[in-house]
Order: C-alpha cells, then structure tokens, then sequence
C-alpha cells in the first residue's frame, strides 16, 4: 500500500487524488471529531446524553471542586481511592448528567426566564451581601476568585433557576398521604403489653463427652473457623504526643508570663450592659430630646414621642467588641453608672444611649488557670519535640542505623509484638487473642505493616495525634489450617454450644405451640423452673429486658398469639402478646409534626429520581468510562 501511495505521488494525477483524500479526512475530522477505535468517543469526550455532550475538563473542575468541599469538611487531605469510596465519581457524573438532562428538557418545553428575574434572583443572593443589601463590588470580588466572569455567572444561574422550575413542576405541593402517616404513628407509637419467661440453654460440659467420630466431623464441616490467621513480629517505636508531654515539665514562671499577655483576651470576661439606642437623624432632634430627658422626662418617654422623631431600637445585654459603631460603643461603656449618653455621632445618624444594667467583667485568677496554661505549654512543646525526635531518628535510620538502635540512641525504646491484621495478639488454639492496645488503636499503623514484607525499609507512618510510629518486620507466620489436635477443646466447645442451642431452640418452639393452643403460661414457666414476666405497654424503641429479636417478633404477632425469639447469653423467650393499642394519629404531635416534611421531601426526592431516570433514558444516555477512571485515578 505504502509503495503504491509512492508511486501515486510522483505524478500530478495522484498527487491531485491524494489531496483530495486529505481534504476529506480534515473535513471529517472537524465534522465528527476525531473518535477512539474502540469506545467512538471524542478524545475530549466524556459523556452524552441527548444532544448534549459533557466534556472531560468540565467533569474534572465539577470533581477537583466537590473534592475539596469534601477535603475541607473532612479537614484532612482525601485520596482518589477514598474518594471513589465514598462514591464521589458517580455523584459528580450523576450531576452533570441530571443537569444536562434538565437544560433540553427546559428547551423542549420552551422554559426562559427575563433577565429581570435572573437580576433578582441574583440580588437576593445573601453571599452577595453587603451593609446595604445587595454589594455589586463584592459580587465582582466574590466572582473574580472563583474563576467567573458575570456572563458566565448569570447563565449558570440562569440555568439553575430553570432546572429549579422544572423540579417545582414535577413534585408541585406533594405531601405524605394519610395513610403512609397512618402507617408511620403506628409504628412509633403503638404500645404492646407481653408475659413472657426466660428458658436458658442446657448446660452439656457435664453430660458424656462427644465420640471422636462425631468430633471429627463437625471439626470436617467447619474447617474455616478452625484457621490462625497471618501473624506478624514487628519490631515498633511509638512517639505519641500523650507520652511525650509526660517529660515535659513546664514551671510557674513560664505559665506566669504566658498567663500576664494573654489574660485579658484568654481568660477575661468582658463587661456587659444593657442597651437601648435611640437614633435621630439630626443633631439638633437629638439634643432636644437630650434636654428633655435633663429635664426630668424618662428615656422611654422620649422615646415613644413620635413626633420627637427618634429610632429606638434595644439591642439587649452585649459588649463593647460585639456592637457595631464603634463611636456608641465607646460611649456606651465610658459611663461610669447606669444613664443615658450625650448624643453621638455615629454612623446612621445622632445616638441617645440609655444603659439600664451593668454586668461587671471579671478575670480568672492565675492559680484557677495555671494547670491548663502548663498543659497547653507541655503540649506545644511536645510537638516541637516531637518533630525533632523525627528527624533525629530518620537521620539515624539513613546512617545505617536499625529501628532498635535509633530509638536507643534518642533515649526511647521499642517494643516487639506479635499481631494478627485487627491488632490482636496470639491466642489459644482456635481462639482469638487479646487485643495489643498500641496496635488495635492504630488502624493506620496495622495497615502498613501489612502492606510490608520483612527487610523492607518503610516510612514513618503519621499517627492522627500528631505523633508518629515507626516498625520493622522480623518475621511473617501465614495464616495455616489448625489441625484437630491443637483445637479438639474449642471444637468440642461449639459442639456443645451448637447443640444446646439446638435444643432450647426446638423446647421454646414446643412450649410456644402450647401457649398457642390455650395452655397458661405462668403454668408453664412455673413447670419449667423459671419466672414470668409482665412487660408493658412498651413501643418498638423502648423494651427494657427484652431481646430485639424478641421486640420484632411480639409486633408481628397478633393479640393472643405466642412466640419464642434469641434472648441473651444464647436462652430463648418465650412469650405471650397480651395487648396492642395505638393512639389515633395526631398531627400535631412534636414526633409526627417533626417527621411529616421528612416524608415529604423523601417522596418529592423519589419522584423526581424517577422523572431524572425516564428523562434520561428517552434522551439516551453513554458513558466513556475508561476517561472516567483515568481521571478520577482508578486503575
């Protein structure tokens, strides 16, 4: 082929056919795009729906923003790994989708809005707020950090408003019907009344022990639960905040002068006043009503004088930092006793300040506050220690040193363990270990010491107090099949347990049959040895001395009806239903009153998910998801 396009190019007539090809590709190229082999998606491409496309850098500034609104709430730095996790992907997509969804379904329906509306939509934006409402200047700032211009602002909100009036539509005024709330107050506040008796499990250590036939069976049919799993020798250093403020010793002195700067803003209580302002918007208004008051006339009198033409506004008990001119504050608090002010000047005109209670402010003496001052010393301290201890050690390791000897070197020492993957030590065969404090509380460190292999050098691993551990693998057990001589006690053990429960199981069933049937209960329990038990009214939430299981299963039973359910420590309850009453609905009740615009805004949700899924699935809907996972970080 390539040897004929060379022969071709060396006439004019094959040179002239050969350009006309080219021409067609370009042409191609800028009509359609040009389309991976495999997906027939754009390289820019990430996703259609209708005649919509969503673009990959689109999908990536949606999914960098809502990351860092997660990284900002979580307050800590987010993997994409932990992100996939929590779904992040598909809710970013399902977004975009949802959106691109709602903008045709707006042009199908020939949705527009003025740009009137769009003006006051805007404006009513309490972000662009400032002293005097609406702050155009802090709009441009507000835009300008976020990467927007106005046009671009206005068509997104132009398009929010829209999507907004197509949700309205679709869910209008939905509200729960009775019968669901019906259905509800049933199930919170019906109340149940029960006699019941506990029947415990047999105890059968006592009886003739099991054949070994029958041993090795059971042991046969749960080989699984029969295994040790993977333990770990690890060699660990610790350096926790809580130890290391321990060696810190912080004296009187050094909180002393911490206690002398800070006290007035640390441990100080300002002084507080009561007060009313009356406001004028000249001076000569104010100094007549001034020397009304000098006269003898009371404030609120003034006050009320609506020809006086003063604004009484009480804005109660507060401080001078909290009030918001600072000229009526400074008055305000440079009174000595409860009265009222000279008139101020202040920022909306000419202020009369009546202050009617003081409420002093005081200090914590230093002795009352010395403890937290030392420990918040110690505590500083400890993380500047803590820091060097990190680098003293990783300096260490570099030179040559091993985890043992570098911990010895900074005076510290480490400790060696033994541990499966959830931070327990070993155990009796077949039985789990007790759990190792430093290393079950760790869940960071047990990660990476699993992720390792002995020999292999690794980093310390951040500890969320602010300190750090640092571990050496010695040795590796994998995890093993535990044969039927190492663990014959414990399977002889579940033999017993599972039998006992077997049996308590099939006498509760039996005794509940009789009740059922018309036999007394109290008769029964008498004959087996045990106490009945009247219980009630009680509702689903509250049932003191009764299993869930045994709750659940008295709700499903009629008036009259008996059952057995788990109780604790492997016994059965067996039971009667005695009574059921539920109260007629109250929809004034605070529970039902609280629960009725959940349910409302559950079914409007469910609704419009339902008027999303048939929209999108009439427009059509692809996804390129070998772009989604490159940009998201999958593998």
């Amino acid at each position: 082929m390539l040897d004929g396009l060379r022969i071709m190019s060396k006439n004019i007539f094959g040179r002239v056919i050969l350009s006309v090809f080219a021409a067609l590709i370009v042409v191609g190229f800028g009509l359609w795009g040009i389309r991976d082999m495999f997906t027939n998606f754009r390289a820019n491409q990430l996703a259609t729906i209708g005649e919509q496309e969503i673009t990959v850098q689109q999908y990536r500034s949606s999914y960098q923003t809502e990351l860092q609104r997660l990284q900002q709430q979580a307050r800590r730095a987010i993997t994409s790994r932990e992100a996939r996790q929590f779904g992040l992907d598909r809710q970013v997509l399902a977004q975009l989708l949802t959106g691109a969804a709602l903008d045709q379904d707006a042009q199908r329906l020939s949705l527009a809005l003025s740009d009137v509306e769009i003006a006051k939509i805007i404006r009513a934006l309490k972000i662009f707020a400032g002293p005097d409402g609406f702050d155009q200047a802090r709009m441009d700032q507000i835009l300008r950090d976020n990467g927007y211009t106005e046009t671009s602002f206005i068509r997104e909100q132009r398009q929010l408003a829209l999507r907004k009036q197509i949700g309205a539509a679709v869910t209008g005024n939905l509200k729960a019907p009775e019968v669901l709330l019906s259905a509800v107050n049933t199930f919170a506040n019906e109340t149940r009344k029960a006699d019941y008796f506990i029947l415990p499990p047999p105890d059968l250590s006592k009886g003739p022990p099991p054949s070994e036939d029958s041993v090795k069976s059971y042991y046969d049919l749960h080989k699984d639960a029969y295994r040790s799993p993977e333990y770990r020798t690890v060699n660990v250093l610790i350096v926790s905040p809580s130890e290391v403020v321990k060696t810190i010793a912080v004296s009187d002195d050094a909180a002393r002068k911490v206690y002398e700067q800070d006290a007035a803003r640390l441990y100080a209580t300002p002084e507080k006043r009561a007060i009313r302002l009356l406001t004028f918007l000249d001076q000569a208004a104010a100094n007549k009503a001034r020397a009304r008051i000098d006269a003898g006339q009371s404030f609120d009198a003034v006050a009320a004088d609506k020809k006086a033409g003063g604004v009484l506004a009480d804005i109660g008990v507060t401080t001078k930092a909290s009030m918001f001119d600072p000229a009526i504050a400074q008055a305000a608090f440079a009174l000595k006793q409860p009265g009222v002010t000279e008139p101020i000047a202040g920022k909306f005109g000419y202020v009369l300040a009546r202050i009617s209670r003081i409420e002093p402010g005081s200090t914590k003496p230093f002795d009352e506050v010395k403890d937290q001052i030392k420990a918040e010393l110690a505590k500083a301290q400890a993380e500047r220690a803590i820091q060097k201890l990190h680098d003293k050690i990783e300096d260490l390791r570099s030179a040559g040193k091993n985890l043992t000897e570098a911990a010895k070197a900074v005076g510290l020492k480490t400790q060696i363990d033994v541990t499966d993957a959830s931070g327990a030590g070993t155990g009796e065969a077949g039985q789990p270990g007790a759990p190792i404090p430093a290393l079950a509380s760790a869940p960071e460190l047990l990660k990476a010491i699993f992720a390792s292999d002995v020999g292999v050098d690794n980093d310390a691993v951040s500890r969320k107090d602010g300190g750090y551990d640092w571990f050496e693998i010695n040795s590796i057990a994998p995890s093993r099949q535990l044969p039927l001589n190492e663990v014959r006690a414990a399977v002889v053990k579940a033999m017993e347990n599972s039998e006992a429960q077997k049996q308590v199981a099939a006498k509760a069933n039996d005794l509940a049959r009789k009740i059922e049937a018309g036999d007394s209960l109290e008769k029964i329990a008498t004959a087996n040895g045990v106490a009945t038990i009247h219980a009630g009214p009680f509702k689903r939430s509250s049932a003191p001395g009764l299993s869930a299981a045994a709750v659940q299963q008295i709700f499903g039973t009629p008036v009259g009806g008996a059952g057995a359910a788990l109780a604790g420590g492997g016994g059965r309850i067996v039971f009667k239903v005695t009574d059921a009453a539920t109260p007629p609905i109250d929809l004034k009740n605070p529970t039902l009153a609280g629960l009725a615009p959940q349910l409302d805004s559950s079914l409007a949700d469910d609704l419009f998910s339902q008027y999303i899924s048939g929209l999108q699935s009439q427009l059509g809907m692809r996804v390129n998801q070998t772009a989604l996972a490159a940009i998201v970080g999958q593998e």
